[in-house]
C-alpha cells in the first residue's frame, strides 16, 4: 500500500489525520481531580464505566492516572506538571480551574471537561458548537437549573423567606451563579445571602457564619470540591433543621431534601467516555461540539423532610421523577 492510499485508509476508518495515541501499547488518561481519592472514587467508577460501554478496556486500551488536589484548587499547575511527566494523550478535568490549568499547561494534548458550569462564559472554549483549541466535552447547564432551584424551595417551603447559598469563590462560574439564583430569590419575595469556602477546611467557618442568618433553606452544589464534601454539607443542614437543595442528584442521595439535576443513571462523568473514545480514534478536540445534559431528574427525599418535620405538598410531590422513603 503507497502513502495516498495508507491516507484514504485511515479517513475511510474516520480516524483523519491526527492519532492521539501514536504510542504502542494502552493510551495513558490522565485525571485530575478536585477532592481527594476516597470522595471521587464516584466519579472514576462512572468515567470506568463509560468507558467500557463504549468498547474501552482498562489495561489494553487505556490507563487511568489519577491526581488529586484534596479540595485546594492552587495545587493544579503542580499536578498538570506531574501528569505532563506521563505523557498522557488525553486530559479529564472536572472543574473551570482545573481546565484552565490544563490549557496553560498543553496546547496540544486534548482536554476533556467532565462536567463544567458555564465553559463558553468562563473562556474556556469559544462556543459549544465550535469549542476550538484542545477542550471539549461536557458541560452542566448549573448556571441554567440554579435558579429552578428558587421555585422548588417556594414549592416545598411556601412560607421561606430566606435561602443560604453555599458556593467556592475559586470557581469562577460559582459568584455568576449565585447571582443569578439571588435574582430569582427577589422576584419570589425571598432573599438570598452567599456564604464562601475554598477550601474544605473553610467549609466549618461557612457553617458558622451561616447558622447565625438562621435560613430557611442552604442551596449547594455548583462545585466539584464542595460536593465532594456533601455528606457533611447535608449532615450539618439536618442537625441544624435547615433543608438543603442542590442542582446535583447525589445531593438527595446523601440526605438533602430536594435535588434538581443530571440523571444519576446517566452521569456527566459516564458521558464523557464519548469523548475519549472520539479522540483516541484521531477526532480533534475542536471539531467536537460541546454537549449538555439532557437526562434531568427532580428528587424529593422524604426520608430526610421527616427528620426535618416537613410535609411536602402533594402537588410538588407529584412532580418528583424519583422519590426517596
Amino acid at each position: 500500500m503507497n502513502r495516498r492510499d495508507a491516507v484514504l485508509a485511515l479517513l475511510t476508518l474516520g480516524v483523519g489525520s491526527t492519532i492521539v495515541n501514536a504510542q504502542p501499547g494502552p493510551a495513558r488518561l490522565a485525571f485530575i481531580g478536585s477532592g481527594a481519592a476516597d470522595a471521587g472514587a464516584t466519579i472514576l467508577a462512572a468515567l470506568r464505566d463509560g468507558l467500557r460501554e463504549n468498547g474501552l478496556a482498562e489495561g489494553k486500551d487505556y490507563v487511568l492516572d489519577p491526581f488529586w488536589a484534596d479540595g485546594h484548587y492552587d495545587r493544579f499547575p503542580a499536578l498538570l506538571e506531574a501528569a505532563l511527566g506521563r505523557k498522557p494523550a488525553i486530559i479529564l478535568v472536572a472543574t473551570i480551574a482545573s481546565a484552565r490549568a490544563a490549557q496553560q499547561a498543553t496546547k496540544t494534548i486534548p482536554i476533556v471537561m467532565m462536567g463544567l458550569n458555564d465553559p463558553v462564559g468562563s473562556g474556556v472554549v469559544a462556543s459549544l458548537a465550535r469549542p476550538g483549541g484542545n477542550t471539549t466535552g461536557m458541560a452542566t447547564m448549573n448556571e441554567d437549573r440554579a435558579a429552578k432551584l428558587v421555585e422548588f424551595v417556594r414549592e416545598a417551603m411556601p412560607k421561606a423567606k430566606r435561602i443560604a447559598v453555599l458556593i467556592n469563590p475559586q470557581n469562577p462560574s460559582n459568584r455568576p451563579i449565585f447571582q443569578s439564583l439571588q435574582r430569582a430569590a427577589l422576584s419570589a419575595g425571598m432573599a438570598a445571602d452567599v456564604f464562601e469556602a475554598s477550601t474544605p477546611e473553610r467549609i466549618g467557618d461557612a457553617f458558622t457564619a451561616l447558622s447565625k442568618t438562621r435560613p430557611d433553606a442552604l442551596v449547594a452544589g455548583f462545585d466539584s470540591m464542595l460536593g465532594e464534601h456533601r455528606a457533611q454539607i447535608v449532615s450539618f443542614g439536618i442537625a441544624r433543621k435547615i433543608p438543603v437543595f442542590s442542582t446535583t442528584g447525589i445531593y438527595a442521595d446523601a440526605g438533602a431534601l430536594v435535588s434538581f439535576g443530571v440523571s444519576t443513571k446517566h452521569p456527566i462523568s459516564k458521558q464523557s467516555a464519548v469523548y475519549v473514545k472520539k479522540l483516541l480514534a484521531g477526532a480533534r478536540p475542536a471539531d467536537l461540539p460541546v454537549e449538555q445534559p439532557t437526562n434531568f431528574e427532580l428528587v424529593i427525599n422524604l426520608k430526610t423532610a421527616k427528620v426535618l418535620g416537613l410535609k411536602i405538598p402533594s402537588s410538588f410531590l407529584n412532580r418528583a421523577d424519583r422519590v426517596i422513603e
